[in-house]
């Protein structure tokens, strides 16, 4: 359980927290004002979506008959796979869905911190001869660290605190051994609910869900306390 927390938050900060970032860039690269707006609108949407709405689209892209996923792997000579019955993929099924639906709205702030750039070293940098990468290296790149070390820390404070709802819509007892993590047990064992190998719901415990969750949430604080100090003595970057 507290595996499977850590490592879909690892896979979350590894695949999941750069993207947003890349997108922002990509925004900011694209001259066409137009095309800009339309791009950003696009990417922004998933973010409105009910969990429970992405939780069934997910499983419609998924099903094992009509899901598109499936359709086209047929279509290449592949035999078509439940993928919400197979444990091995449930963590990349979980992060994946969450870079969709959250990637484009998370970038807003990189976006905004782009807008307050200096036009002035982007000119200077072209008469110097760089090119466009040349300029998101040296210009771009560096300009967004401070907001980067910010979003990083506050991110490193929700380590533990994976989108359990989310979980909840797609596990399945036979996924059980990949996509149990703290918050779906804070939610069985406050609830009674049963635990999903066979056996019936319990008596609702809820001290133990009260105690499960404070301790979530001072390990969230020691990370936080911890990554910000040592953000604060290596590159003056804190929040607090």
């Amino acid at each position: 359980m507290i595996r499977n927390t850590v490592l879909i938050s690892v896979y979350n900060l590894l695949f999941a927290f750069p993207i947003p970032i890349i997108l922002a860039i990509l925004f900011n690269e694209l001259r066409s004002r137009k095309l800009r707006t339309i791009a950003q609108t696009i990417s922004y949407m998933p973010h409105f979506i009910s969990t429970v709405v992405i939780a069934g689209l997910v499983v419609n892209f998924l099903s094992p008959s009509t899901g598109i996923v499936n359709v086209l792997l047929e279509k290449l000579g592949i035999d078509s796979v439940y993928f919400l019955t197979k444990s091995e993929y449930f963590r990349t099924i979980f992060v994946a869905q969450g870079i969709w639906a959250s990637a484009g709205f998370a970038s807003i702030i990189y976006y905004s911190s782009l807008m307050s750039i200096d036009s002035a070293q982007y000119e200077a940098a072209t008469i110097d001869g760089a090119g466009r990468f040349q300029q998101i290296l040296r210009i771009t790149l560096p300009s967004l660290m401070p907001t980067i070390g910010i979003m990083l820390l506050l991110n490193l404070g929700n380590l533990l605190n994976v989108g359990y709802e989310m979980i909840i819509l797609l596990y399945q007892p036979i996924t059980f051994e990949t996509a149990d993590v703290l918050g779906t047990y804070v939610y069985r064992v406050g609830t009674g609910a049963s635990t999903g190998h066979g056996t019936a719901g319990t008596t609702p415990n809820f001290s133990m869900a009260t105690a499960v969750g404070l301790f979530n949430g001072v390990i969230s604080l020691i990370l936080v306390l911890t990554a910000n100090r040592i953000s604060k003595k290596i590159s003056d970057v804190s929040i607090m």
